[in-house]
């Protein structure tokens, strides 16, 4: 069977159409992905300021109600909120400060804190 100049022709366009159309599904499901992941990292690192603050408060509170002035490790205490890392550093002087650094899935966030 002969195939005629219009025939392909035809066909021709039809996989340019078919490539072209392919090239464009690629990239949106690639945006999507990306932004997935995105999203998934920026809830990690809210995740992690949020325990930082939290080992600022338990050290404020450690440290009204103890006077403990020393290093304090609350990873302990946050175990339920799957929390990693909650070291809270205590420098005392004219100006106490307490420095805070939360970890969760990765993403870390440090806080520090002065009174």
């Amino acid at each position: 069977m002969k195939y005629t100049e219009k025939q392909k022709g035809s066909l021709y366009l039809t996989v340019v159409l078919l490539g072209i159309i392919l090239a464009i599904a690629v990239g949106i499901i690639g945006g999507v992905v990306a932004g997935s992941n995105l999203v998934k990292g920026l809830g990690d690192s809210v995740r992690a300021f949020h325990i930082a603050d939290s080992g600022i408060d338990e050290a404020l509170y450690q440290l009204r109600v103890n006077s403990v002035s020393t290093d304090i490790n609350c990873s302990d205490d946050f175990l339920l909120y799957g929390t990693s890392i909650c070291m809270v550093d205590i420098t005392e002087g004219e100006i106490t400060s307490i420095k805070a650094i939360g970890s969760y899935n990765g993403s870390q966030r440090r806080i520090e804190s002065t009174y």
